[in-house]
Formats: structure tokens, sequence, C-alpha cells
């Protein structure tokens, strides 16, 4: 008995990642070999350089936001309604987490190494895109999907919906709009005419930084929290 109760978390996180791998994985999969094939097709007809598999990469922060968000939200109310603990679906979630940071990573990296090889002005196509390296892969999609568990999680602790939805718009804002911040930060303590960003691998660092911040947030929202009564 207690062996089945230990295992619960892992029962929700794998139906989770399942049903992630079947509708965002799949159509992640699907929309970057066709746009890859159109930009190899407006090659030969135009005789331009273009990569329009490009964009996906640069969809990755709001797929990453709406699949920790939206999850969150929906599955949260379902487990404990059918007996979950709040510690059990909190420990089940963050290992779908995980497996989904770690998952988008590892798919980033492949179509930055399909890009590296087409006839696209060699690595041009990659110029701006911040999550090329490995470390951002994982760092860049971290951040954006605790930002949207944990805006999930302020939705679903505070009894007022729309300002629970306020907060959530505002945790999802802060990220967004988080390089003036870490701007602001480094012209304080660092000295007039010192470069602000040496490396991208500090902005990754900072990423990382908030992404435990927000896993902390949502969990502080949750381990305690009372369920938000249903409308009438």
């Amino acid at each position: 008995m207690n062996a089945v109760l230990a295992q619960r978390k892992y029962r929700i996180a794998g139906r989770l990642a399942n049903d992630t791998a079947w509708t965002f994985g799949l159509f992640s999969a699907v929309a970057f070999l066709v746009l890859a094939a159109g930009s190899v097709a407006y090659r030969l007809v135009t005789g331009e350089q273009e990569e329009f598999a490009l964009w996906l990469l640069f969809a990755i922060p709001l797929m990453m936001t709406v699949l920790g968000w939206v999850h969150l939200t929906k599955s949260y109310p379902l487990a404990l309604a059918n007996g979950l603990t709040r510690k059990e679906f909190l420990a089940g979630f963050a290992m779908f987490g995980l497996a989904t940071v770690l998952a988008t990573a590892a798919l980033t990296q492949l179509a930055v190494l399909i890009l590296d090889h087409a006839p696209a002005n060699g690595s041009a196509h990659t110029m701006g895109f911040y999550g090329i390296a490995p470390f951002e892969s994982l760092a860049r999609p971290a951040l954006y999907f605790t930002a949207g568990a944990a805006a999930g999680a302020a939705m679903l602790r505070i009894r007022n919906r729309w300002f629970g939805a306020l907060i959530g718009a505002l945790m999802v804002a802060a990220v967004v709009y988080r390089q003036l911040g870490y701007m602001f930060g480094v012209r304080l303590i660092e000295s007039e005419g010192t470069p602000i960003f040496d490396e991208m691998s500090d902005m990754a660092a900072y990423d990382a930084v908030l992404a435990v911040l927000f896993v902390l947030a949502a969990w502080a929202l949750l381990a305690r929290a009372p369920m938000r009564p249903k409308p009438a």
C-alpha cells in the first residue's frame, strides 16, 4: 500500500509529460520541419536566404509560459479532488517541469545543429537568438516555465479571480522585461564605462536565479493554500 502511494507523484508527472509530448512536443517538431522545408522552397524559388524555422525557437518563451500556467491551473484542483496531497502534487509537478525543461533544451540544441548546417549565410540565422549555448538553452525555458507556474499558483491561491490574474500577469511581465532590471542592477555595481553585457552567460545565470525564485514562490503559494471556492 505504501509503495502504491509513493508512486502517485511519479504517475502525475508521467501523465503530464505524456500529454505535453503528444501536444506541444509533437506540434513543435512538426512545425519546425514544415518551416525548415518552407525555407528550402523559398530559397529555391527566390534565391534569397531565409530561415523560417528560427521563428519556432523565438516562440519557446511563450510555449513554456503557457505550459507552466495551464498545466498547473488545470491539474492542481483535479489532483487534490482525486486524493493527492499538496506535497505529492507539487513533487510530481516539479519532476514534470524538470523533464520539460530538459527536453526543450535538447530539442533546442538539435534545432540549432540542424540550422547550423542549413545554407543560410553560415551562422547568420542565429544572430540575436538568446538560448543557443547549452546553459542558456536550459536557463531560458526554465525561467519561463517557472514564471508561468508561479502565475498559475497566484491565480489558484488568491481568492479574487481578477486580482490573481493581475498578479500572474505582472509576474510574466517581470520576466519579459527582466533585462531592464538586470541592466539597472549592473549599473549600480559596475563602474561607469564598463560594458553591461560582457557575456551572455551572465544573463543565463541571472535567469537561473530568477527561475529558482519562481519555484519557491509557486511552492509557497500552494503548499498550504486553501482552495478557492468555485463560482456559483
